[in-house]
């Protein structure tokens, strides 16, 4: 997926402020601009594969149509307390290929339920309030391919996902097929960040970079919000949208080592996503498509020995200032120690770069150079390794700081 949109809407937006205070009048919780095949539209236009929708946030408000609680769109004034936003933008997801994902948020202050879905004596009940909301989301609106448990959860839900979304991914839950938090909410990760973690299933995976040899596939995630560091709209907000240089930045730093970016976009008061946002998602996927759309060279390679080359011959000499290196994760990340190299003669080679992570995909940055010929070494693995792309660039644009890497590497502890 590379990376996926965030949006969040809740009654905050007619706060000013990050957590509802549950004292917004619910005749004034009016969506009436929402438009799912505006989210679509974003998506599409940046290149998400994925969108994940805050249903429900801390203060506890439903924005679907549940028998859980009135605390939701059933008072609304919008489509006369029939509008379901869930629904709808379920199903623009779906017309359109998208996955589609929620934020089920285990706190819940409208229903007197603590961080991490935790209710002290009347845990039971806040267990059954919790797993018939997940229950309304999985069964009504999917498939669903990610489920958000925000800050942990306490209530007890693998046996709802065995029965009715198997497949689906769950971030920071106590179940196979968890991704992690990264430990921050700058959307970016240091390099390495290997996809695996130790630690029990039932367990939260642990956050941060990984290690190598893990016992437990928990990818990191990378959340970051375009309004960073603010999650929600707020009146004067179009001025703290991230620039297209910052979101480069955060590219480079996430999807270009390994991660998952999952980018926050925030619908109004009215629940139309501004301008300004739309205008710059638009022109972050262009510049993605720019610099990565279309490669000079590629090929690939599944190996029989845990060492050996790969090499991309170019023809004619030409300018590369960047490479895009894929492993094919089925079989695990199995690379551990690599470099890249530059044919500068028949029999010379230069190192542009070396690093032991590969995993889904590294998009590596080097000083511009002339060559007529690359070539990965893997120099260890865990086990052959199935390069599924090795792939070359004239990007001929600026480059973050952060996104370069040294060229001398250190093997993994």
């Amino acid at each position: 997926m590379a990376f996926g949109l965030f949006v969040h809407w809740s009654p905050s937006v007619y706060q000013g402020s990050e957590n509802d205070n549950g004292n917004t009048p619910a005749v004034s919780i009016n969506p009436d601009r929402f438009d799912a095949g505006q989210i679509v539209r974003a998506a599409q236009s940046c290149g998400a594969g994925y969108v994940v929708f805050v249903a429900k946030h801390v203060g506890g408000y439903c924005a679907w149509q549940t028998k859980t609680t009135d605390y939701s769109l059933k008072t609304s004034p919008w489509k006369d307390g029939k509008g379901d936003m869930v629904g709808d933008l379920a199903a623009a997801c779906s017309k359109a290929g998208l996955k589609f994902g929620v934020y089920l948020c285990p706190r819940d202050d409208h229903a007197r339920i603590a961080n991490g879905g935790k209710a002290g004596p009347r845990q039971a009940e806040a267990n059954a309030y919790y797993r018939e909301q997940l229950t309304e989301l999985l069964t009504n609106y999917g498939p669903l391919f990610e489920v958000w448990f925000d800050g942990g959860l306490a209530t007890p839900v693998n046996d709802l996902f065995d029965k009715h979304a198997p497949d689906a991914i769950t971030f920071l839950g106590r179940r196979k097929g968890s991704t992690r938090w990264v430990g921050s909410e700058y959307g970016t990760t240091a390099y390495p960040c290997w996809s695996t973690v130790n630690g029990k299933e039932s367990d939260l995976p642990a956050k941060g970079a990984g290690v190598p040899d893990g016992n437990l596939w928990a990818p990191a995630e990378c959340d970051v919000s375009i309004l960073f560091p603010k999650w929600f709209w707020t009146p004067g907000c179009d001025a703290r949208v991230l620039s297209l240089n910052r979101l480069m930045d955060i590219y480079y730093q996430s999807v270009g080592r390994s991660s998952i970016l999952l980018l926050n976009i925030t619908p109004d008061d009215h629940g139309a996503v501004p301008e300004i946002q739309m205008k710059r998602l638009a022109e972050f996927g262009q510049e993605i498509r720019t610099r990565f759309g279309s490669p000079l060279k590629f090929t690939s390679a599944v190996m029989t020995e845990t060492t050996g080359d790969v090499l991309l011959p170019l023809g004619e000499n030409v300018t590369v200032d960047h490479v895009r290196l894929r492993e094919d994760i089925r079989g695990g990340e199995r690379v551990r120690q690599f470099k890249v190299e530059a044919r500068t003669g028949a029999d010379s080679w230069i190192t542009l770069v070396a690093g032991t992570h590969i995993g889904s995909r590294q998009i590596i940055p080097f000083p511009a150079i002339k060559t007529t010929e690359l070539r990965l070494q893997i120099v260890q693995a865990a086990g052959p390794p199935a390069i599924s792309e090795f792939a070359a660039f004239n990007v001929g644009r600026p480059v973050p700081k952060a996104a370069m890497r040294p060229i001398e590497t250190k093997l993994p502890k």
